[in-house]
């Protein structure tokens, strides 16, 4: 079975003031009725939205458009409620229609850019991934001074593989907005992936002296605590990241990957439980509900979780592979094989689903596709606890393949 620790990457929207700051006593004075009723709606819909009550402030900005449809700012803070409520097609609509309105909207060409790049990671379509890159560096050519383009382009880098050009636009952010908690939280993502522990520690050390309340660094301090083997001190910076956060659902669920960790599965499934009541639309809380349920042998209630979680997110990857894995030990062959092959084409570095069709491959009697699997299997996990036993399958596998092959060949005659 397979979870990866939940290192998480984090970005803010770019919201919209009615007009600047620096001119917003003198525009209120040039507006009619109408327009300023509109203004009044479009500033309580961003109150109630940093207050994060998103049907309120999706009310009000809709009162501000019915009284000014040409108001840009507020189809953009609209598309940010839609964005955070994860409806994605209208969120875009409403960012299209702040452009249509007004080309040179950099906020704008930001948000439709984060929302391309969330689409394209979850959907792994390059298409949407160059689409969001357009976008956002449109918006930095329009306004240069906007931290919020030069940290979402370094996640976008970032899900690409290109590490050393993701942190060069983290320390852009950073530069531009020296106290900007997320570019430093991101930074530390990068330093992890390329090994640098010690550095990645200490950005988020500095994003917890920003912002000592932030639920994400203490998160993603845990999950290096876990890298290193530091169990206990994994458990403290979890603690503290509920007790920042009671809502933060991923927390939740690496505690219970902890108690997971510590073969405490009950100890597992009460955290998990506990994620899915924080979050009931979390796909990770019921694949952490289902490995759990897997190690007390409860095999039904585990698929009946995997599959929870599919319903909730059709492009989850590590979920696919589990129903898989789980799918073939209950002899549902055939059925186990779409979900591996449906896992690898959401995330071909997935190393697990390899192991598995290699295993379905062998036991289907098909040589050939059981050597092809495993091999890959090693190409991506060398270091595998398993990854001597696999060897050792290969190379019996491959003479199994040649004695096949000489027993179908034709005899030579003499």
């Amino acid at each position: 079975m397979i979870r990866k620790p939940s290192f998480i990457l984090v970005f803010l929207f770019c919201f919209s003031p009615a007009f600047p700051a620096s001119s917003r006593s003198a525009a209120v004075q040039s507006r009619d009725e109408v327009e300023l009723r509109a203004i009044v709606h479009f500033f309580r819909g961003a109150s109630f939205q940093k207050r994060g009550d998103l049907a309120t402030a999706s009310e009000e900005y809709k009162l501000a458009l019915s009284l000014n449809k040409n108001f840009a700012e507020a189809y953009n803070n609209l598309g940010t409620v839609y964005f955070t409520q994860q409806e994605y097609t209208k969120a875009e609509r409403e960012y299209l229609k702040a452009l249509e309105l007004r080309q040179n909207f950099a906020q704008a060409y930001c948000n439709l850019g984060t929302l391309y790049g969330r689409q394209g990671y979850r959907m792994r379509e390059r298409q949407l991934y160059n689409r969001a890159e357009s976008h956002l560096q449109k918006a930095i050519e329009l306004d240069p001074s906007i931290p919020q383009a030069y940290n979402t382009l370094g996640i976008l880098y970032t899900r690409q593989g290109q590490y050393h050009r993701a942190s060069e636009y983290f320390q852009k952010a950073k530069q531009i907005r020296p106290n900007y908690v997320d570019s430093y939280i991101n930074l530390g993502y990068v330093l992890r992936r390329v090994g640098q522990l010690d550095l990645a520690v200490q950005q988020l050390e500095e994003a917890l002296r920003l912002d000592q309340a932030s639920a994400i660094a203490h998160h993603n301090l845990a999950v290096i605590h876990q890298d290193r083997g530091e169990l206990d001190r994994s458990l403290k910076q979890l603690e503290m990241a509920v007790k920042a956060e009671p809502d933060f659902a991923p927390s939740y669920v690496e505690m219970a990957a902890l108690h997971l960790r510590k073969r405490a599965p009950r100890k597992a499934i009460e955290w998990a439980k506990e994620a899915i009541e924080v979050d009931p639309n979390s796909a990770a809380s019921y694949n952490m509900l289902a490995l759990s349920l897997l190690q007390l042998g409860e095999r039904r209630e585990a698929l009946a979780s995997l599959e929870r979680a599919i319903s909730l997110d059709a492009y989850f990857s590590e979920a696919h592979s589990n129903l898989g894995i789980v799918l073939a030990s209950e002899g549902q062959l055939d059925r186990a094989l779409r979900e591996l092959d449906r896992a690898t084409e959401l995330d071909p570095e997935l190393a697990a689903p390899y192991k598995y069709r290699g295993d379905i491959s062998f036991r289907m009697g098909n040589t050939r596709n059981a050597i092809e699997n495993y091999s890959e299997y090693l190409v991506k996990a060398p270091a595998a606890e398993d990854a001597e036993e696999i060897r050792t399958q290969l190379s019996l596998l491959k003479l199994l393949e040649e004695q096949e092959r000489k027993a179908t060949s034709p005899a030579k005659n003499p």
